[in-house]
């Protein structure tokens, strides 16, 4: 997916009610790296690593 493709996806999601913690499980299982979904969803790289991290 592009920038914009992303962009609309999280837009239509969001209003669909899907939260952010959500969102960070979706892009990741899409390949997003994760500096690129701290971006795209404002949240830090700690807290998108810390929720994919398996522990």
């Amino acid at each position: 997916m592009n920038e914009a493709q992303i962009r609309y996806f999280i837009q239509v999601e969001k209003e669909k009610g899907t939260s952010t913690d959500e969102l960070i499980f979706i892009l990741s299982d899409n390949n997003i790296p994760i500096y690129e979904i701290s971006n795209f969803l404002d949240v830090s790289v700690k807290y998108v690593e810390i929720l994919l991290s398996d522990d």
